[in-house]
């Protein structure tokens, strides 16, 4: 089997002077630095390769501390930038993010509203396409609503999308209404899906700021599992592991686990595409 390429890992450091704006004072195990060294250690043991970072704060020197910490580290192959997409200066941070290689797409919509295509967004989703950069998307609860990703996807159709998360997938039997959702944002040819953050499934309260317990067993998580799978096949799916966020719920060993466990009898084919091939393909890193 190849090596596994998360697409989705954080690094902060709250002792940093300024502090960091996520995660909050007093939220537990998360509350701490999680950095290059600790990250490696639980990783490199269970056969990772590297790992795309993704920004999770809205500030632009947050975005930039990253870059500096992970600098020339092979490891990491590909960043994706937190952006405003509603800031007035958006254009410009867009622009200085895209000098850099490393900057292979932007999360956006995160901390602003929800996504309303007007003249503004419009205009910087039209530059971010024609850069050749990606979007990253969470789309759960009241935050980006499926019905708005999929007017983004249709309207930018050459725009690659990846939804992170599992798109808001809760557990138990899969709701018609987020089945429903997985089609439709599935028949749009340019949006993909991460298989992140799969202990969120099982997580009861409004936010990850609170360590829950989720089941460590792969049969808790088939049922939504199939449904992504149908929808958008093995091609446009890619892993992640939402590091430092999984140990919130288990560890990253319980998670490769109950994934590799699902995509076993799918065939190698589709297992080496999920946790490498299809990363490399979407961040353009192949």
């Amino acid at each position: 089997m190849k090596p596994i390429l998360d697409t989705h890992a954080h690094f902060y450091q709250v002792t940093r002077p300024g502090g960091v704006v996520w995660p909050p004072k007093g939220s537990g195990a998360l509350d701490r630095d999680h950095l290059v060294a600790d990250y490696e250690a639980l990783v490199k043991p269970l056969g990772f390769v590297g790992a795309v970072l993704v920004e999770a704060s809205p500030l632009h020197e947050d975005t930039r501390w990253v870059q500096n910490l992970v600098a020339g580290n092979p490891f990491y192959p590909a960043f994706v930038a937190a952006l405003d997409v509603d800031a007035p200066d958006a254009q410009e941070q867009l622009a200085a993010l895209a000098e850099n290689p490393w900057v292979v797409g932007v999360r956006a919509f995160l901390w602003t509203g929800a996504i309303t295509l007007g003249a503004g967004e419009r205009s910087l989703l039209t530059e971010l396409s024609s850069l050749g950069m990606t979007l990253d998307l969470i789309s759960r609860g009241d935050k980006n609503p499926k019905d708005g990703v999929e007017r983004l996807a249709k309207a930018f159709p050459g725009l690659r999308v990846i939804i992170n998360h599992l798109g808001g997938a809760r557990g138990g039997p899969p709701t018609a209404e987020w089945t429903a959702d997985m089609k439709r944002l599935a028949a749009q040819p340019n949006v993909h899906m991460k298989l992140s953050a799969i202990f969120d499934m099982w997580n009861p309260g409004p936010n990850e700021n609170v360590a829950w317990t989720s089941p460590l067993d792969v049969d808790a998580y088939r049922p939504q599992f199939d449904v992504v799978f149908e929808a958008f096949g093995s091609s446009r799916v890619v892993f992640g592991t939402n590091w430092p966020v999984t140990d919130q719920s288990g560890s990253i060993a319980d998670e490769v686990r109950i994934v590799e466990s699902y995509l076993a009898p799918l065939g190698s084919a589709a297992r080496d595409a999920v946790m490498h091939d299809n990363a490399r393909r979407f961040y353009r890193r192949s």
